[in-house]
């Protein structure tokens, strides 16, 4: 696994994981929402009575689906403001249940994390590689998996060689130190290039734009500018990412897993023995 991208903290942020999910729910769909709802459901199936914890819930699309298939608990949070408000939005757009609490935290923080107890299910989508200790972050979700729960984690892969993953991360810190004119110039340069990469491989890449993103429901700008933005930024092999999990929580078994060899995510279902 990668060490953190700046160990002495002096990463220079100024992106907005919230503010980029707030411009998402302005375009969010009922077929993105049953696409989201429909992809948790492959990987986790019915939630009904189940207890789901949601660390670093970003738009809220995920507890919303978490709260479509039945779960009976569930708890989001977020450390970016905006990010809780767009959850909150989710949130009320279920109807407000009382079983559903939407709150500011980091999974850094155990003394926030240890109060909210155990989980059937606890899942993290592309999250704990930005918080600058992805190590201890996994080490914090894991211990929110009640005996016999489930966490599921999606953490960018480890890509060697001259367009992997530490050129990105030193694109990643050129577009937080970017103005706002630059980091827009920076959000078209690479929109162009992907579609001019598509035609070169024969791709349409109109057909390219909704197939990448519309498994889970997602927006192709949104994740191009979450993918630019993106900082703290780790990465691991999805080898790398079981030996971390099973380290960090002893006895937790893979139930399924998907690797990936280009610069995308992992994804990997584990289980607590009971």
């Amino acid at each position: 696994m990668s060490a953190p991208p700046d160990a002495a903290g002096t990463e220079a942020v100024t992106f907005s994981f919230g503010k980029n999910w707030r411009q998402f729910l302005d375009t969010l769909t009922e077929e993105r929402i049953d696409r989201a709802r429909d992809s948790l459901a492959d990987w986790l199936g019915d939630l009904r009575g189940l207890s789901f914890l949601d660390a670093g819930s970003g738009s809220g699309l995920f507890s919303f689906g978490a709260h479509a298939l039945g779960a009976s608990r569930i708890e989001s949070f977020d450390i970016d403001p905006f990010s809780v408000d767009c959850t909150r939005h989710m949130h009320a757009r279920a109807g407000a249940p009382a079983f559903w609490q939407v709150r500011q935290g980091s999974v850094l923080d155990r003394a926030f994390l240890e109060p909210l107890g155990t989980f059937d299910v606890v899942y993290s989508w592309g999250v704990l590689h930005h918080t600058g200790d992805m190590r201890a972050a996994i080490r914090n979700a894991a211990a929110r998996v009640a005996p016999g729960g489930r966490l599921f984690l999606a953490i960018y892969n480890r890509v060697r060689g001259p367009l992997g993953s530490r050129t990105w991360l030193a694109l990643k810190r050129l577009y937080n130190r970017l103005p706002g004119p630059g980091k827009r110039a920076m959000e078209w340069s690479y929109a162009g290039a992907w579609c001019a990469w598509s035609v070169v491989r024969l791709k349409n890449p109109w057909r390219r734009l909704r197939e990448d993103m519309a498994p889970r429901g997602m927006r192709w700008w949104t994740g191009m500018v979450d993918w630019l933005g993106g900082l703290p930024y780790e990465f691991a092999t999805v080898d790398e990412l079981v030996d971390c999990v099973q380290r960090e929580a002893p006895g937790m078994k893979v139930e399924r897993k998907l690797g990936v060899k280009t610069l995308a995510c992992h994804e990997v279902l584990f289980r607590r023995p009971r």
